[in-house]
């Protein structure tokens, strides 16, 4: 309790002090001669600046007015008595009789003091402008308003400012800026060079100093266009082609000069020789684009739109006019139907039958020799589809061969035809697939060993080929051998197996009735390819027939 008793005594105490501090601050300034004495001009603004320096950036400056009794009262931002506090400079918008008096600045412990005369001008009659405006092209030369006033006969020096910070006017990198006899002279006035000046002269009033301080405002800018606008499109006298019954946009782009008051008009006349009255579209300022660089003026464009030519409109004339503070142009277009270009349509129009022509021949010519096509592309470009597939046959080979099921006479009839079946199944198939593009045939006959089943053996041959050779005849389809076919359909159907089925139809042949129904519906659907020539012949090994073959074969690498 008495510890917290003791910390609010010492808060207090520490508070009292120090606002006994401050108030002895500005209290060393009551009893001292004011710093500055200041004289303007009533109904002008002025700027005063506090230029305390303190190395304690938290301390802020406050501004006081000294009232007759020597009370202290704090001048804070009114807009109700046209003061304002910004940064360091103390700104009074007009001034005014009331605003006289002393005015105290304080930073830390720093403080500065200053009296504000505000004179009536009706003693200065013949003073200058306090504004002024040039452009970039003027080489200008100001000097204080009121030196021609009896006021300013007797100054002493003129010192001039730029801006709210009191920065100096002339500086190194401002060779164009120059003072001669207390004016500023600008050979060469730049838009950088526009804000607010103040200029300050020394004078003598009753045996005391005072500075007459006044400020200019100076606006600078590009020099006014003196040309009318410019119609860049589209040209006075142009024919605008149009399709009718198509929308259509009729686009007027003008270019302004810069104008410091800058009021655009841009407008589109549609006159119909049928109609007195015309319709226009008009627009302003919204039509330009934004601009940075006021030298470059200014880019416009007003767009009318039709919705569908008509012929009416082909019989208008549309005229689109602009308009500055200097002058105005015209410029007026004529819609005219487009004519289809007769000589263009003939040349697409063969070039389109051209490509359909050569479209066509080449579908043509990749469906003669799409066999060969692929066998070509199989030779250079395809991977082996036999290597790691788990098979060891290329393809079964089923074909009719000689019973005891046949009668003598039967057998001895038939003779030619089985020898025929067999002639092409067991020398002719394998001296072509085998010897010359390397595939592995599996000839029952030939590769199986005699004893076991019939049935396990044909499905485990099944099973280890990859396509299956069905060597169509008379005598196959009305033989035991047809069993094989069923069953190798069967088998990729329900076991879902990639084995391929091969018909080749060596003689042409009736089917019987009691053909299996599965059977009859796979020599409609699976890839046949029938032999017409010569066994014994040479030009049997040369044929087209051994190429679609090789086509159904599964792809593998030559020897």
């Amino acid at each position: 309790m008495i510890g917290a008793l003791w910390i609010f005594m010492t808060f207090l105490f520490s508070n009292i002090k120090y606002s006994v501090l401050e108030e002895a601050n500005v209290s060393d300034c009551l009893d001292e001669d004011p710093h500055y004495r200041y004289q303007a001009y009533a109904g002008e603004t002025v700027y005063f600046q506090c230029n305390l320096t303190s190395n304690n950036s938290e301390h802020l400056i406050q501004w006081f007015l000294q009232k007759p009794d020597k009370s202290l009262e704090e001048v804070k931002s009114r807009k109700d008595l046209n003061i304002s506090i910004i940064d360091t400079t103390l700104q009074i918008s007009s001034l005014e009789k009331n605003h006289s008096g002393t005015y105290i600045c304080r930073r830390g412990n720093l403080c500065m003091k200053m009296t504000v005369h505000a004179t009536e001008r009706e003693n200065c009659q013949n003073d200058g402008p306090q504004t002024f405006f040039f452009t970039v092209i003027d080489t200008p030369s100001i000097s204080c308003p009121s030196l021609s006033c009896p006021l300013g006969k007797n100054i002493r020096n003129v010192t001039w400012y730029k801006t709210l910070k009191f920065s100096s006017v002339t500086s190194e990198n401002r060779l164009s800026l120059k003072i001669i006899n207390n004016m500023i002279h600008f050979s060469k006035i730049l838009v950088p060079d526009a804000g607010i000046y103040i200029c300050d002269y020394a004078l003598y009033m009753h045996g005391k100093e005072w500075i007459m301080r006044e400020t200019l405002q100076i606006f600078v800018d590009v020099p006014d266009t003196r040309k009318p606008p410019n119609i860049s499109g589209p040209s006075n006298g142009t024919e605008l082609e149009v399709e009718l019954e198509k929308p259509y946009n009729l686009t007027c782009e003008v270019f302004f000069g810069y104008e410091r008051s800058f009021n655009p008009v841009i407008k589109w006349t549609i006159l119909h020789p049928e109609v007195k009255e015309r319709s226009a579209l008009i627009g302003g300022r919204e039509l330009c684009l934004h601009t940075t660089n006021r030298l470059k003026g200014y880019d416009c464009t007003l767009t009318m739109p039709l919705k569908s030519v008509t012929t009416s409109d082909l019989r208008a004339m549309f005229q689109c006019s602009a308009q500055n503070s200097v002058g105005n142009v015209t410029s007026t277009v004529k819609l005219s139907r487009k004519e289809i270009d007769i000589v263009f349509r003939r040349n697409v129009l063969c070039v389109s039958v051209v490509l359909l022509l050569i479209m066509l021949l080449g579908a043509g010519t990749a469906y003669l020799y799409w066999v060969e096509i692929v066998l070509l592309y199989r030779h250079y470009l395809s991977k082996d589809e036999t290597i790691g597939d788990g098979k060891e046959f290329d393809a079964f080979i089923s074909y009719a061969t000689q019973t005891s099921e046949f009668s003598e006479e039967e057998i001895i009839e038939s003779y030619y035809d089985n020898y025929e079946d067999e002639q092409f199944a067991t020398q002719l198939l394998p001296s072509i697939l085998e010897d010359n593009y390397n595939y592995k045939l599996c000839i029952f006959e030939r590769d199986i060993l005699p004893g076991g089943a019939y049935v396990e053996d044909i499905a485990k041959i099944i099973k280890r080929s990859r396509r299956a050779i069905f060597i169509l005849s008379q005598r196959y389809i009305t033989g035991p051998r047809l069993f094989e076919l069923q069953a190798a359909i069967t088998w990729s159907l329900e076991e879902q197996e990639n084995l391929k089925l091969i018909l080749i139809k060596l003689k042409p042949f009736k089917e019987p009735e009691t053909i299996p129904h599965i059977v009859k519906k796979a020599l409609r659907a699976l890839p046949t390819v029938s032999w017409k020539g010569d066994i014994n012949s040479k030009s049997a090994h040369t044929s087209k027939f051994w190429k679609r073959i090789r086509y159904y074969m599964p792809v593998k690498k030559n020897r």
